[in-house]
């Protein structure tokens, strides 16, 4: 008679019927460090996210922080890291939902997009019996989610671009205006997220939710990271959870809207703006040259602005993405309260300056 070997530990199942987490299970003043097996690799094995629970002793707002939804976005893994190093739960008032790796295969192998080639940022909720990227979207969004009462989600640049400090967030929302703001960023981008990007889902869900564009991809930057955990802690004290003066140090540029510049044709590109500039309508940003040295194409501000980001390897073909523009101004600020005092603050700075 055969019979099957015996396994060590217990293996978990079922990856297909997520719960929610509930905060409640945790004990007030711990920290909990743990893994959800959210989907399974070919042979069956779970793929587990990292998650950690910070509860604090007295009751208040729960906080979800979350990196790496792009498997080579690594300066939210340490921004994470360093914000629960400082945390005093005996004095904190409401709970953190941790997440450092979100899209574990593709961090696993060192690339950003999930291992099925799709974007995981675009298939939020996620689906059903959908797609590998769509199912584990579904598996992870269901598990962290409902939790939430508000959500801060970091990126970074794709390979090969570079990006400012900037908050994406609908500014049309009062609550997610003012999360933006508190973060201290250089740039504050409208967007309102109308798609399945992980941001999107929180709204659906009534949960306020801003995405933090915190410099480059596969590498850990001091400057992000250290201003990053600032943005977060200033936005737990606005929240109420935590006690401290919020670290204000700059007026951020708000944008209504941005738009990549392209290239056209191949070529070298020579780029005469750097990030964080502002530039005007007409001005020269960049040219692209053979490689004997001659130009080929020159490129042209096609209005004012201000550089959000910007291609980092100057090889280009045609369509290459070279500037990331925002146009400066609040959206429609008639029509929204809160935004009121701040474009007329806005126009009479522009005056003044």
């Amino acid at each position: 008679m055969k019979t099957s070997p015996k396994t060590k530990g217990e293996r978990p199942r079922n990856v297909r019927a997520m719960r929610a987490l509930n905060i409640e299970n945790y004990a007030p003043g711990e920290r909990t460090d743990f893994y959800v097996p959210v989907f399974e690799n070919a042979i069956g094995i779970p793929n587990k996210i990292p998650f950690v629970v910070a509860r604090g002793v007295f009751q208040g707002p729960v906080l979800g922080i979350n990196a790496a939804v792009h498997g080579n976005e690594l300066n939210g893994i340490r921004i994470i890291q360093n914000v629960l190093e400082d945390l005093d739960l005996d004095s904190m008032k409401g709970s953190l939902i941790c997440v450092p790796v979100v899209n574990v295969p593709a961090f696993n192998t060192g690339q950003r997009r999930f291992i099925d080639g799709t974007d995981l940022n675009h298939v939020f909720p996620g689906k059903e019996g959908g797609t590998p990227a769509e199912q584990y979207a579904r598996a992870f969004a269901t598990t962290y989610l409902p939790a939430c009462d508000y959500l801060i989600d970091i990126h970074t640049a794709s390979e090969g671009r570079t990006n400012t400090m900037y908050v994406r967030t609908d500014l049309l929302s009062e609550t997610t205006s003012q999360m933006a703001t508190w973060f201290n960023p250089q740039i504050i981008l409208h967007s309102k997220s109308g798609d399945g990007t992980l941001r999107n889902s929180a709204r659906k869900r009534g949960i306020p939710a801003v995405t933090i564009e915190a410099g480059n991809p596969s590498v850990f930057q001091g400057k992000m990271v250290y201003e990053g955990e600032l943005g977060i802690r200033n936005v737990m004290i606005k929240l109420g959870m935590i006690e401290g003066k919020p670290h204000i140090s700059r007026q951020p540029i708000i944008c209504k809207s941005s738009i990549w510049l392209r290239t056209v044709g191949g070529g070298i590109l020579k780029t005469h703006f750097r990030l964080y500039d502002k530039v005007k309508r007409s001005q020269l940003l960049a040219e692209t040259i053979d490689p004997f040295g001659n130009l080929l194409q020159k490129y042209k501000a096609p209005h004012e602005g201000v550089v959000i980001g910007m291609a980092a390897n100057p090889v280009a073909i045609p369509g290459t993405r070279f500037c990331h523009l925002g146009t400066i101004g609040y959206p429609k600020p008639k029509s929204v309260p809160h935004l009121k005092s701040e474009s007329s603050a806005l126009t009479k700075s522009s005056k003044e300056g």
